[in-house]
């Protein structure tokens, strides 16, 4: 008899879908076909509301993050509400967990564990396992309480710093883990060796002895890229540039173009890429949002990461950057200019760069992760 898996996740930016993935990759390479897993983005699936929320918080995200500060209070207080049971969007959750019956329900969004486990056990009875996965880097302001329903059968956090966090908002110690690197089995089977860094530079036309600036972005492709790209230009002779656009065609296109009339600054561009995790390791620094997911790949990789913050930080990336920051293991941007500043800094004192690096190094974890799925699927 096969084991069901319901994960509820929300394309709200796409480090929760991403972590959904990767489970389920894990899953599928550990279990092949005695384990189900279906990933249900139950936020926007659910209603019409859930939907228009999803959508007006990625157009934020895109345009005007700052934003995202009231829109977060909205938020908790909105899904705090769901003490009990679900309220908008409950019908299709409960219809959806009469069908598929899952034995776990898993979370890896803030928004999908009040009221959506004690729906699960309502309709399934005690035996369903209810799990979150929560991707937070640190606890304080950002950190959503709705990550937190006390009921769960465990609650795994990235950090101690989360998970210090959720115990203070109620989850049992004894209930909780720290299991801080899930990537999909790709980000493990992808590790480059020296020739192949030497060889992928190469196939993208890039200089073996230039520092290497990697402009990434998230999955809907919210970035500063021209206007980071102006600051480069200076420094054309010493820098090179790889560019990813994620799904906004727009800014592709713009970025082609200014490509063209700049040939000067030496550059590899691609829209959405199935690639971070080969460009991150032939890298010099990353410059990105405070995305959890694009900061773990990093760390997972040693590639240090320059944080945009331009247009205002969200809540919920500052518990990424404030993580990294606090220990001196990354840097900000507050303006265009600043980057150029960090980047000479970092190319006439070998020892700054360093520094940063080994600060970087200290932080990240030999993990497996095949040992948290087990731990998902098979503790209790």
């Amino acid at each position: 008899m096969r084991t069901r898996v319901l994960v509820l996740s929300s394309s709200t930016g796409s480090g929760h879908d991403m972590r959904a993935k990767a489970f389920e990759n894990w899953v599928k390479q550990l279990y092949g076909e005695a384990v189900t897993v279906r990933i249900e983005q139950i936020i926007e699936n659910a209603s019409l509301l859930g939907r228009f929320g999803v959508w007006f918080y990625n157009l934020i995200h895109k345009y005007c993050p700052f934003l995202h500060n009231i829109y977060f209070f909205i938020v908790e207080l909105f899904i705090f509400s769901n003490s009990r049971t679900v309220s908008f969007g409950g019908k299709y959750y409960r219809s959806l967990l009469e069908s598929y019956h899952p034995d776990l329900v898993l979370s890896v969004h803030d928004s999908t564990n009040r009221g959506y486990f004690e729906d699960a056990r309502n309709v399934l009875g005690n035996s369903v396992r209810c799990v979150t996965y929560c991707g937070e880097f640190s606890g304080g302001y950002g950190y959503s309480r709705n990550w937190v329903n006390p009921r769960a059968d465990h609650f795994i956090a990235r950090t101690q710093d989360a998970q210090q966090t959720a115990v203070k908002l109620g989850m049992p110690e004894e209930r909780t883990s720290i299991f801080h690197k899930l990537l999909p089995p790709e980000a493990f089977e992808k590790r480059l060796s020296a020739g192949e860094r030497i060889s992928l530079r190469q196939q993208l036309g890039l200089e073996q002895d230039r520092f290497t600036v990697f402009l990434a972005t998230g999955g809907y492709g919210a970035n500063h890229h021209l206007r980071f790209l102006k600051e480069l230009l200076k420094q054309a002779d010493r820098v090179q540039v790889i560019a990813v656009c994620g799904r906004n065609r727009k800014i592709l296109d713009r970025v082609r173009n200014w490509a063209k009339s700049n040939p000067q600054l030496k550059m590899h561009i691609e829209g959405y890429s199935s690639r971070m995790s080969q460009f991150l390791q032939i890298s010099d620094t990353v410059i990105t949002r405070g995305g959890a997911n694009t900061t773990m790949e990093a760390l997972h990789f040693g590639c240090p990461v320059i944080y945009d913050s331009l247009g205002g930080l969200m809540p919920q990336e500052r518990c990424t950057v404030r993580y990294f920051l606090e220990k001196e293991a990354a840097r900000m941007l507050r303006r265009p200019e600043d980057l150029g500043n960090i980047l000479l800094e970092w190319m006439r004192s070998k020892d700054s760069y360093r520094k940063i690096r080994e600060r970087l190094q200290g932080l990240h974890k030999e993990e497996d992760p095949r040992d948290l799925i087990r731990l998902i699927l098979e503790d209790g």
